[in-house]
């Protein structure tokens, strides 16, 4: 490895990766109750609801069947969410109305309503209450997996995902970020300092990549970015393009931090996380040692060994890149997130 990556002896033929591609969604893994299909949630729901309404039919009327209707009432106000229970709730009372008339209780029929009310308004609390419960379990769950500071993702958050079986096919990228500079902005002009160059970084990198990529701060100044290619050639322009934004283009009114990047190109998806973790790491500190900012590898497994090749040139495809965009504007509006032909030369940075 040397530079920006090696030319390699590969042919540019084909189309490269435009930004506005989108893969299918990156999800975190929620706990079973927290994923059921709707589908599922469905016929679960009605086969409940026909079940309790057979054993009420042949049950004696003195059992009173409403507790199991609330049951399946709770569960489609968890699963479904809280309208869609509270139809299936008045679906249900109507039925009931229909079928048995004001004979639902074995009270004075003067009670009937205000049992009826009074039934109906429990329910509705209940459903609300599970509603609540629902979405407080959500934002529990997602701030235990997401950076306070940056809004990125974090460690855990990274690992569920990447470990997941989308990550483990075709073309792919890990990106090793670290901040160059960050103690020592600390320690000359306070945390808070320190902090805001950190959110500009996020919100730098936030707007560079795709909604679909996976953006993680691992702990300190150290970020970590996973993301699905087309094809190897669109790691090195993915690549470029970060290096751009974040190295090249400084933000305004914000003490700004030099990136040193190291990214990882894979072609059969992520198998090994921990290894290839590791290996973007070196790559990145490569970069930071040469001062070069960046540092592209695409790596291949031969007998049980990952192998790291040079990829093609992020300068000659930032280039290319450039060239295509031009092409583009010339048919289409203009693009606000183009980039442009700009020098990769970084800037001069404190190891």
């Amino acid at each position: 490895l040397a530079g920006f990556g090696l030319v390699g002896p590969m042919s540019f033929g084909r189309p490269i990766e435009r930004r506005q591609t989108r893969h299918a969604g990156l999800k975190l893994e929620y706990s079973f109750l927290f994923r059921i299909p709707p589908r599922l949630a469905w016929a679960v729901i009605v086969s409940a609801l026909c079940g309790v309404a057979v054993l009420e039919f042949l049950g004696p009327r003195e059992i009173w069947f409403g507790p199991f209707y609330l049951a399946v009432i709770a569960l489609a106000a968890w699963s479904l969410g809280s309208i869609t229970a509270v139809a299936i709730g008045l679906v249900i009372i109507s039925t009931k109305l229909t079928v048995g008339g004001l004979n639902l209780y074995p009270h004075a029929s003067e009670l009937v309503l205000s049992n009826l009310a009074a039934r109906t308004f429990a329910v509705a609390v209940v459903v609300g209450f599970i509603g609540i419960a629902r979405k407080s379990c959500e934002m529990e769950w997602r701030r235990a997996r997401t950076d306070p500071l940056t809004g990125a993702f974090n460690r855990q958050a990274f690992f569920e995902i990447v470990r997941s079986d989308q990550c483990a096919s075709g073309w792919s990228a890990i990106i090793y970020a670290d901040l160059d500079g960050l103690k020592q902005l600390n320690d000359e002009e306070g945390h808070d300092s320190g902090d805001q160059s950190l959110k500009a970084f996020a919100d730098t990198v936030k707007r560079t990549i795709r909604k679909d990529d996976v953006f993680a701060r691992m702990g300190g100044d150290e970020f970590v970015i996973f993301m699905k290619l087309k094809n190897e050639e669109a790691g090195a322009v993915v690549a470029g393009r970060l290096h751009k934004a974040i190295n090249l283009d400084a933000p305004e009114g914000v003490t700004h931090l030099q990136c040193s990047l190291g990214i990882l190109v894979l072609e059969e998806g992520s198998k090994s996380i921990d290894a290839e973790l590791r290996a973007a790491d070196e790559l990145m500190y490569q970069a930071k040692k040469s001062r070069h900012g960046i540092y592209v590898a695409t790596a291949t497994v031969q007998d049980g060994q990952m192998i790291l090749s040079p990829s093609v040139s992020v300068v000659s495809l930032m280039e290319r890149d450039s060239m295509v965009r031009q092409t583009d504007r010339k048919t289409a509006a203009p693009d606000a997130t183009s980039a442009g032909r700009a020098s990769l030369r970084p800037k001069s940075r404190a190891a």
